[in-house]
């Protein structure tokens, strides 16, 4: 097997892995980035693309703050994939809506907007009735349950396999060398770090572990265990319908082509990816519920997929213990965190300090020295 010598290898070449090595393209590095050959299994295929900062992460106040600087980053890094890339990436920059069903639901997303307002020092985003909701999205019949929606103006939706075909046209145009080949291991080799690939070895001296639950492998020549685990989410597809959703709507979002995705379940069943028949059904109810003009539309299909979550919903950005030049990267946010991977993390990964709001994020919060 041949061996190649790089300056910085990403391992895994999805949202996050092609987000970082474009933003290290700039910093004068030789960058190779390595990812599996699957057309399947990527999180992107089971993402609906929203780029979404509302109502979240109330208890992690530092982490929601990271979604907002990360959506005002995307409209200027969607333009320039697009003109270095060639292709277009279909982004709507329109604010994003979660549909309410009773009052009492109404009230207590009211009582977390205000709370999270007063925990960040701002909020673009406010209750709406139905009238107002109505307002905004008025080609769509909610269902007579839908009293009003909690609004954010910075939300968004992005078509997540568009902008990863963005990402990847873009990486040789700006002298990334990006190969799909299988990872087998990674180990510390002569004062840097060599990677087995089924097209042979490559070695570098700094490494970024951008795989998603391979992480957990990869990362076993440093420490034991990775607190992430898999996260299961169960999507349902609806045939197309002429496109009435120029805002998303968290739960049911028609896309650009103008199917509609159904999604929210959060389901800890390891790796196991059966599409469960109660859940799809449980989930199409509520989407009627909303919008009951889905009822007399055909579901194309239904499938599972997993995703990255660390153990206490916050994204990883570390080095890892004992090996200062080994970046870690885990977030279940990819598309959303894609515009400050792209821009704020480059420097860190060079050896700097990561910015000031993400610095908690590191594994030091789960006892690790790093």
């Amino acid at each position: 097997m041949s061996t190649t010598e790089q300056d910085i290898i990403i391992v895994g070449g999805g949202i996050s892995g092609a987000a970082l090595a474009y933003g290290l393209s700039g910093k004068g590095r030789k960058v190779t980035v390595l990812d599996a050959p699957t057309d399947t299994n990527k999180a992107s295929r089971t993402n609906v693309g929203l780029i979404w900062c509302q109502s979240k992460f109330l208890h992690l106040p530092e982490y929601a703050k990271w979604g907002f600087i990360s959506s005002r980053l995307y409209p200027a890094l969607t333009k320039e994939l697009e003109e270095i890339s060639g292709h277009a990436i279909p982004v709507n920059y329109t604010g994003g809506i979660i549909p309410v069903l009773s009052e009492e639901d109404y009230q207590k997303r009211g009582d977390y907007i205000e709370k999270l307002r007063e925990a960040l020092g701002e909020y673009k985003g406010n209750m709406i009735d139905r009238a107002e909701l109505e307002k905004k999205l008025p080609k769509i019949g909610w269902g007579p349950e839908v009293c009003g929606a909690a609004w954010c103006e910075e939300d968004g939706v992005v078509d997540p396999l568009s902008l990863l075909r963005a990402f990847r046209a873009a990486l040789p145009r700006v002298g990334v060398d990006y190969r799909q080949t299988l990872v087998f291991d990674v180990q510390p080799h002569a004062g840097g770090y060599r990677v087995t690939t089924k097209e042979g070895t490559f070695d570098c001296q700094k490494l970024v572990l951008a795989a998603g639950l391979s992480n957990r492998r990869f990362v076993q020549f440093a420490m034991p265990t990775l607190p992430v685990y898999a996260d299961k989410g169960q999507v349902l597809l609806v045939e197309r319908m002429p496109f009435v959703m120029p805002i998303p709507v968290l739960g049911v979002t028609q896309t650009f082509g103008g199917t509609t995705i159904i999604g929210f379940r959060h389901e800890k069943a390891g790796h196991h990816t059966q599409v469960v028949p109660s859940a799809v059904a449980s989930e199409g109810k509520w989407a009627i519920r909303v919008w009951p003009e889905l009822g007399k539309k055909r579901l194309i299909r239904a499938w599972a997929g997993l995703r990255v979550m660390p153990d206490d919903s916050m994204a990883i950005y570390s080095r890892l213990p004992g090996h200062p030049n080994v970046t870690l990267v885990n977030t279940h946010s990819a598309v959303t965190m894609a515009a400050a991977h792209t821009r704020l993390l480059p420097d860190f990964i060079l050896g700097g300090e990561l910015p000031e709001t993400a610095q908690g994020m590191t594994l030091k919060r789960f006892g690790y020295s790093c």
